[in-house]
């Protein structure tokens, strides 16, 4: 696991001048900062040799010279967070062509300034500092990325990928916390509770808490004290639609409007069937999981294989016409002033009936 790297760097005095820590597990990130952060507070208590910079704010030039400036008695950190440097030229929605390597290079940093400085910088770091640079996205054909992938050392934090990584990082966390998990509870958890590192660490925390002295969470523990995510009871709604079981479908979706305002409801049921009923058309061209999750824009395979099995439960022509109640629900939600749990029941009990 992420945070195993930093740790066995840090107990064997391997950090090294310069991190790049990119992905999509912010929380695993964030933990890993504050080991780090610990580490150098061990001879720095007042925390005055540790520098934080906004990627955005800070031109290159203020960065290195952060970087270049020597501290007394103990080692340097200096974190840059949300550093642009390293995406792709292309912002996600607009129609301009992408830009070429080199013209980003030249022209994405969150300030004018010179974008080499920072490979120059890398080539001969700063022994006494360890620079982290932070970006959510990278482009790995970067000469900078290279520099550091072969004299610093680049650390990606992404979810768990598949159940079983899922189930170890779950386990894993919920020994942190003094407590076992089997892997049926685990399985529960990550379904009942969805797949976000952060959210999951709160949930194993508060049934630490909740299940006191007792050693093993049960899966009543986690009914009992843990608030299902919207998307999986509205998974169970679909599911209960699927089977025409209209008392079924009608208490998960008195659930989810317990939860959120109506018409993110109403959206979340659109986009739903939307998904469906484009992995409907997959399944019919004898398509696989990941084709479906490439057209739909579906990061987890986890959600994308029960959508994708899901779908088996529905023809394409009922999900068609699910989607023409939903658009007319919609306009009656936005226009008749009547009520909207009431309209939103009915759109439900006519989509148990198709």
């Amino acid at each position: 696991m992420t945070l195993d790297i930093i740790k066995h760097d840090i107990e064997n005095h391997g950090i090294p001048s310069v991190y790049l820590w990119y992905g999509e597990d912010r929380y695993s990130l964030t933990e890993a900062l504050k080991l780090l952060k610990n580490y150098y507070l061990l001879d720095d208590p007042s925390g005055s040799n540790t520098e934080l910079l906004n990627g955005k704010e800070q031109t290159r030039e203020e960065m290195i010279q952060a970087a270049n400036m020597t501290a007394f008695f103990s080692g340097k950190l200096v974190v840059v967070d949300d550093l642009s440097y390293f995406s792709t030229g292309r912002t996600k929605g607009t129609s301009e062509p992408e830009k070429s390597t080199e013209e980003t290079e030249r022209s994405d940093s969150g300030r004018e300034s010179d974008p080499d400085i920072l490979l120059e910088y890398c080539l001969n770091p700063n022994p006494s500092t360890c620079l982290v640079l932070i970006s959510e996205k990278v482009n790995k054909g970067r000469k900078l990325f290279k520099e550091i992938n072969k004299n610093g050392k680049t650390v990606e934090f992404a979810f768990p990928r598949g159940q079983s990584e899922w189930m170890a990082w779950l386990q894993k966390e919920a020994l942190q916390n003094g407590k076992n998990l089997s892997v049926p509870v685990a399985s529960f958890l990550l379904e009942w509770a969805g797949h976000q590192t952060g959210a999951l660490s709160q949930e194993l925390a508060k049934l630490a808490l909740y299940t006191g002295e007792k050693q093993n969470i049960e899966i009543e523990d986690i009914r009992k004290i843990s608030l299902p995510m919207i998307e999986t009871t509205v998974f169970a709604m679909l599911d209960a639609i699927a089977a025409e079981n209209t008392k079924d479908a009608l208490a998960r979706l008195s659930e989810v409007l317990s939860q959120e305002h109506y018409l993110k409801v109403h959206t979340m049921i659109v986009r739903h069937i939307r998904l469906l009923l484009a992995a409907s058309i997959w399944r019919a061209r004898k398509g696989t999981v990941n084709d479906f999750m490439g057209t739909a824009g579906i990061r987890t395979f986890f959600e994308g294989n029960k959508l994708f099995q899901q779908a088996g439960s529905f023809s394409a022509n009922r999900l068609a016409e699910a989607m023409e109640d939903c658009l007319q629900t919609e306009l009656a939600l936005k226009s008749s002033g009547g009520n909207p749990q009431l309209l939103l029941e009915i759109m439900v009990i006519r989509l148990c009936k198709k």
